[in-house]
């Protein structure tokens, strides 16, 4: 199975998470299913 997880500060916004799941199906092709966006937390 293929797939890709990103952190990031700001994916708890649903608008920021749209666009970094967008940016990673671009680059890498994968299916939007297949990609798990994340909230970074800070310490």
């Amino acid at each position: 199975m293929e797939g890709a997880i990103v952190t990031a500060t700001g994916a708890g916004n649903a608008s920021i998470k749209n666009n970094i799941v967008q940016a990673v199906e671009a680059v890498t092709g994968l299916a939007s299913h297949k990609i798990q966006v994340f909230e970074m937390k800070k310490d």
